[in-house]
């Protein structure tokens, strides 16, 4: 019914009262008065079921991850010190500032802590909420602080305490568990937003195939391959925890708006929201947006969509920045961002270039329109870096450049160094064959490229034989499957230099899987009925390895004990003075940080250029300089201690990228001179005097010439 729908659209268009004429020759086919393009042929399902099977899917996979989260840690019987020690890195950095919110004495002089913070780079004052993406944390403090002061007021208790006995001669701790406990009201966020991922990835599914088999398709698919879709149950408070399913929403908005027969301006609104929610969480977001900026540019250039859904994008994307540049204060990094530089760059291109570029002869003017998209992008990304003084996303182009040749400098290699940043490796496209999700993607791009190639062919016919209305090549051709596997392309292009970023990538394999749900690209296939029961023969051969891995990651069994940490800040806390500053490797400041409220010299948020120097200087206590030099760097820094691990001082993940490696690179004249830190661990810490030490960590004390902090009294394990 629906192909002979498409056929009396056509014909209409051919007929003479419209009086319309071809284009002259090199402009672009006016396609306002069109009808829409079509999207899948099934009639779509109803919206309450629809919503109904996405809140189910969202349900299971919260209490999924959360009950592999508990597996993992045994989080209900932790104390609240060694609860904060599992959030390593990131994870502790982004916590301390809920930590800060939720124990302040009102949600006002919480947020003027994180706006005047002078504990996270000692001794500059900086606003958190410009520098770093803390609006997750904002929203969970203060409706923490909400709900507990409301079920006081009832009287409800809504946490239980016990004590927990430990073991291997540690004292026992005293546990809480429950949503009036802070961390476990944090984590239930972090769950609710899981929750969401699997929800918005299910009605994208059934959005994109127009069937509701296309979003259990999607969700089984993501489920089977999860160890490869999402870090969540192991490092729940990370940016991409928070931003991901604003992704996903963000991504389904622009397919509606692609597709819709009659776009409506409430939509740039919806776009907006989801924009600023997406950019409010993931200081990275900016690049995925970019993509969808382009992507919605090129697709406009070459006729698949109309000029009105792209400007509707692009305003709602645009609105959605403003806003974000507002909220954030004025983030340098996205003031001066590729996202800036773009929407810029489109906006010019748009109103001043393509009248211009019109006139040239096509498919030269298409071509041109590209390139000048790129260059215009280019150049204003570059021209607001410069006139702002900016150079916090400049690491990144390094990094790109460290793939491809041989360019390497210490930020770089601390980068690359690092498995998340490494290639994608071939073990994880092993597992996603295993499951035969690969393999679905591929069979759904044949089809929707011989789908597409073929309705081109007859377009180009009909065009060929037309006098007056002259048919759209893209005619018949759905704009939002088109804009989905663009997507994939980028994710892919994305995934496979950097391994972290798979996080889009295997989400959006299992979306473009959901196609093959769609009758609309398997006509060959007559009855519904045959089309269901090959289906579910696919699902049988997906869940040959997908059980498995369900199995293998709900099979995680563990407990979490660091003593040593946690003597180390128990040693803090004791026997150091409450405006003691603190420097050492990153991960350990952020825990020191959290734990203590101690402040902090460096942490682990790398994307500004400051901080990157900072961590730099510090970090020259792993190289081969004297000691002396060091000593005299870190008192410029007004350093009182600095933590010395031991992984660090030998640790290699591969060769070349041991602390001391990365120096070499950095200090290629030093190479024949002794590494400073197992010195300084092991042997004579002068300049400095050693106060604590166990198996991993060492303290040692800055000695000021100006301002002399009484040693503490030294302990050793």
């Amino acid at each position: 019914m629906m192909a002979a729908k498409h056929r009396r659209s056509g014909e209409e268009d051919r007929q003479p009262k419209a009086k319309k004429h071809p284009p002259a020759a090199g402009q672009r086919e006016n396609s306002a008065s069109k009808p829409a393009r079509p999207g899948p042929d099934s009639r779509p399902p109803s919206a309450v079921v629809v919503l109904v099977c996405a809140i189910c899917c969202g349900v299971v996979h919260s209490v999924h991850v959360a009950t592999m989260f508990e597996n993992d840690r045994h989080f209900s019987h932790l104390s609240n010190l060694e609860r904060e020690m599992t959030f390593r890195t990131e994870m502790g950095l982004y916590y301390s500032y809920y930590k800060t919110l939720v124990n302040a004495d009102s949600f006002l002089v919480g947020l003027n802590r994180l706006m005047h913070d002078n504990l996270t780079e000692y001794p500059e004052t900086i606003n958190t909420l410009q520098r770093f993406n803390l609006y997750p944390e904002l929203v969970l403090g203060g409706t923490y602080r909400i709900f507990s002061a409301v079920t006081s007021w009832m009287g409800l208790e809504m946490r239980v305490c016990w004590q927990v006995s430990r073991g291997g001669g540690l004292a026992p701790v005293i546990s809480c568990e429950g949503l009036g406990d802070p961390a476990y009201w944090y984590l239930a966020g972090v769950w609710a937003s899981a929750g969401l991922t699997a929800a918005f990835l299910f009605i994208q599914g059934t959005e994109l195939s127009g069937d509701l088999l296309g979003g259990f398709l999607t969700i089984i698919c993501f489920f089977f391959n999860h160890g490869e879709a999402t870090r969540i149950q192991w490092a729940p408070p990370l940016r991409e925890s928070f931003a991901f399913p604003w992704s996903i929403a963000l991504n389904i908005a622009i397919t509606h708006v692609v597709r819709a027969p009659r776009p409506v301006w409430t939509r740039p609104l919806i776009l907006g929201v989801l924009t600023l929610a997406y950019l409010l969480c993931w200081q990275f977001a900016q690049f995925t947006v970019v993509a969808v900026v382009g992507i919605i540019y090129v697709m406009y250039t070459i006729g698949i969509i109309n000029p009105l859904p792209m400007l509707l994008v692009l305003l709602g994307i645009s609105y959605g920045f403003l806003n974000n540049v507002v909220l954030q204060f004025g983030n340098t990094m996205l003031v001066s961002s590729p996202l800036a530089g773009c929407l810029l760059g489109v906006l010019l291109l748009y109103l001043f270039m393509e009248p211009i570029i019109q006139h040239l002869p096509f498919p030269t003017n298409m071509g041109v329109q590209l390139a000048f998209l790129f260059i215009s992008s280019t150049a204003c990304k570059l021209e607001l870096s410069r006139i702002f003084g900016i150079e916090d996303d400049a690491h990144i182009i390094n990094i790109l450049r460290a793939k491809f040749t041989n360019y390497s400098d210490f930020h770089t290699l601390l980068y690359t160094c690092s498995p998340e940043f490494a290639f994608l490796p071939q073990e994880s496209l092993y597992k996603m064959n295993e499951t035969l999700l690969i393999p679905c993607v591929f069979l759904v791009g044949g089809s929707v490229l011989v789908n597409t190639l073929t309705k081109i062919k007859n377009n180009m016919i009909q065009r060929i034989e037309e006098t007056e209305v002259k048919t759209s090549l893209w005619s018949g051709i759905d704009p939002g499957v088109i804009f989905n596997g663009a997507m994939l392309t980028v994710y892919a292009v994305m995934a496979s230099l950097i391994m972290r970023l798979k996080l889009f990538l295997t989400p959006q394999l299992c979306v473009v899987a959901s196609l093959l749900a769609c009758k609309k690209y398997w006509k060959i296939i007559e009855r519904k009925e045959i089309h269901v029961a090959i289906l579910a023969v696919l699902v049988s051969g997906m869940c040959v390895r997908g059980f498995k891995n369900i199995s293998e990651q709900r099979s995680i069994v563990g407990e979490y004990s660091n003593p040593e940490l946690e003597e180390l800040i128990e040693w803090v806390q004791s026997e150091t003075h409450e405006d003691a500053v603190f420097a050492g490797p990153m991960s350990t400041m952020a825990n020191l940080l959290l734990s203590t409220q101690r402040p902090i010299v460096n942490h682990p948020h790398y994307e500004h250029v400051g901080l990157r120097e900072r961590t730099k200087k510090v970090y020259g206590i792993f190289s081969r300089r004297s000691a002396e030099s060091v000593y005299e760097t870190l008192l410029s820094m007004k350093v009182n201690y600095v933590v010395l691990e031991e992984s660090w001082c030998i640790r290699k993940s591969r060769p070349g990228c041991g602390m001391v490696d990365i120096w070499d690179v950095e200090e290629p004249q030093n190479r024949q001179k002794p590494s400073l830190c197992p010195r300084l661990f092991h042997r004579s810490p002068a300049p400095f005097h050693r106060v604590f030490a166990n198996d991993v960590f060492v303290v040692l004390q800055v000695p000021s010439r100006y301002v002399e902090i009484p040693p503490p009294k030294y302990h050793s394990a």
